[in-house]
């Protein structure tokens, strides 16, 4: 844009917003006439007009005239995609509080976009939940870059609900407006996106388009060298090439996870290789292998909040549970119970698993089959997790059979089996 016709525009918009006439702002400085030339874009003022305008809309000039927020904002947009906590909180404060001068429509939108990816981010559950409310009201507004950056910010906002049905279809729109209304991308974001479309098919267990995706992910983070991302994605290639009874792929991609980030020191993503490889050697039958690994990934997840603690342990019960050593199992089910008082029973499905699985190892009451129907089966409906929903469906139909309620035990195992087939045939 022209430089005298964005200063004209810019000086219009802040005249509007603090509710002045051009007669208000211009008297004792120019006349109504020229200060309407320059809000045409017609006149170029001097200096000392342009410094007398903004002072009497208490406005800093260099804001104003540089597209400073322009620059301000597009760097801290990059600091959100690059995962710059520092960075992203510091750059924040400094737009948050100079917020007015931003006059362009298209770029106050992004700044609100991607303020929900930077609660997120932050974790600040409250801010997020008021943000997303706030956009969904303003989304009808949105427009080419700004509808595509809201639906990924809505599958973000999503996912960290546990919605992740939700969340992918969210990703998918995102994509379309890349192909359908031809918006450029820069090709790392364009890869951000596929590389979260490959993590949330593969959460919903949509095996095919998370190898798709992953794999394409892959190669760009190969030639960009991000090792970091191209670790991730072995690991995502891994767990869908396990699911779809590859094991000798999957097997191998495991390793090159593991040898890339014992290489960058990435104890985090070992942590992770870790647990898929217990889960792979469970699925084979290999019970102490997969402890040993589970173990592994207990280990390294030691100083880590409870939330990431919390799946070794999970494992590490349920392996010792299948094996029949129960001792064990009520060791690390302990271990599990304690973890899960710092989570939120509407946030994690473990809070609920431990529930369960304390009456498996040390007795049932009454009360089951209510914890499955009224408190398991409705929250795994809710967060859209059908997989895990066929799982708790499988273990209170071998409650009904083994106390005789067979009619039951038959109506749940064929619930549960009807799931699974809806998984085996994609």
């Amino acid at each position: 844009m022209d430089v005298v016709k964005d200063f004209g525009e810019k000086i219009k918009f802040h005249r509007l917003k603090a509710n002045m006439t051009q007669e208000d702002l211009s008297k004792g400085i120019i006349s109504v006439s020229y200060l309407s030339k320059i809000e045409a874009g017609i006149l170029n003022p001097t200096n000392e007009i342009r410094e007398s305008l903004c002072q009497k809309l208490n406005l800093d000039p260099l804001f104003l005239e540089n597209n400073k927020m322009q620059e301000l904002c597009q760097t801290w947009f990059k600091h959100l995609l690059h995962r710059n906590l520092a960075g992203s909180i510091e750059l924040y404060e400094k737009i948050n509080n100079n917020i007015d001068y931003i006059s362009n429509k298209q770029l106050l939108h992004l700044f609100q976009i991607h303020k929900l990816s930077f609660f997120l981010f932050t974790k600040n559950k409250t801010e997020a939940a008021n943000q997303f409310e706030y956009l969904q009201n303003q989304s009808p507004d949105f427009k080419g870059s700004a509808s595509l950056y809201w639906h990924k910010a809505s599958g973000d906002y999503h996912f960290s609900q546990l919605a992740y049905t939700e969340a992918l279809n969210c990703y998918q729109e995102a994509e379309k407006k890349i192909s359908n209304e031809q918006i450029h991308l820069p090709e790392e974001e364009k890869m951000d996106l596929y590389y979260l479309i490959a993590i949330t098919a593969s959460k919903v267990r949509n095996t095919y388009i998370a190898i798709v995706y992953s794999s394409e992910a892959l190669e760009y983070y190969r030639s960009v060298y991000n090792l970091v991302r191209c670790a991730r994605c072995h690991i995502l290639l891994g767990l869908s090439y396990q699911r779809a009874n590859d094991y000798q792929k999957a097997i191998e991609n495991y390793e090159l996870a593991i040898t890339i980030v014992k290489s960058i020191n990435d104890k985090k993503a070992l942590a992770l290789c870790y647990q898929n490889m217990g889960k792979l050697n469970s699925m084979m039958k290999q019970t102490e292998i997969a402890i040993d690994y589970f173990q592994k990934s207990y280990q390294l997840r030691g100083n880590e909040p409870a939330s990431k603690r919390i799946t070794p342990i999970s494992s590490l019960m349920k392996e010792y549970y299948n094996l029949g050593d129960i001792h064990q199992a009520d060791h690390w089910l302990e271990k599990g119970l304690k973890a899960s008082e710092t989570l939120s029973p509407t946030d994690s499905i473990y809070v609920h698993e431990f529930k369960v699985f304390e009456q498996l190892i040390r007795g049932f009451d009454k009360s089951f089959p209510n914890l499955i129907n009224e408190v398991v089966i409705p929250f795994l409906n809710e967060k859209q997790l059908v997989f895990e929903k066929s799982l708790y469906l499988k273990i209170l139909g071998d409650y009904y059979f083994n106390n005789r309620k067979y009619k039951l035990a038959a109506l749940t195992y064929h619930e549960a089996n009807s799931i699974l087939g809806t998984f085996n045939s994609d």
